[in-house]
């Protein structure tokens, strides 16, 4: 089953294309990814708006956007 985020960013229009273009990959080999492979996911982030923490949990920590009160 293919992660929500990539679900999401394949439903644009011409996304695998342009993924595949971008990553050197033929566009069956991008279509049959469940996940955005750790060297890709750079590429993906640029080319969907999303971020790498995003697109991977697992390999990205989520910033911490606290603010230190002063």
């Amino acid at each position: 089953m293919r992660d929500a985020v990539l679900n999401e960013i394949m439903m644009r229009r011409n996304a695998n294309k342009r993924i595949s273009t971008a990553c050197g990959l033929s566009t069956a080999a991008v279509s049959q990814w469940t996940r955005v492979p750790r060297k890709h996911v750079e590429t993906v982030s640029k080319l969907s708006g999303k971020q790498p923490h995003e697109l991977r949990p697992d390999l990205f920590p989520t910033p911490d956007h606290k603010e230190i009160a002063a």
